[in-house]
């Protein structure tokens, strides 16, 4: 997962200065998920991904 998102950032720089951080961190209100998994319930960012894997990246929501 590290590497889709180092790519990311190569073709859509603004969208992933959004997503991480500048040490490359993915940024504390986002959850993302691998195909139906929050990958902190895998390995994070060291997450493998296979061919046909769909990552869903939702931001955070709190409040009253």
């Amino acid at each position: 997962m590290r590497a889709a998102l180092l790519e990311l950032g190569k073709s859509q720089p603004a969208l992933y200065r959004n997503l991480c951080d500048e040490t490359g961190a993915l940024r504390r209100h986002l959850n993302v998920f691998v195909n139906s998994d929050h990958m902190r319930d895998r390995s994070g960012l060291d997450t493998p991904l296979s061919d046909g894997d769909v990552l869903t990246i939702l931001a955070a929501v709190s409040g009253g």
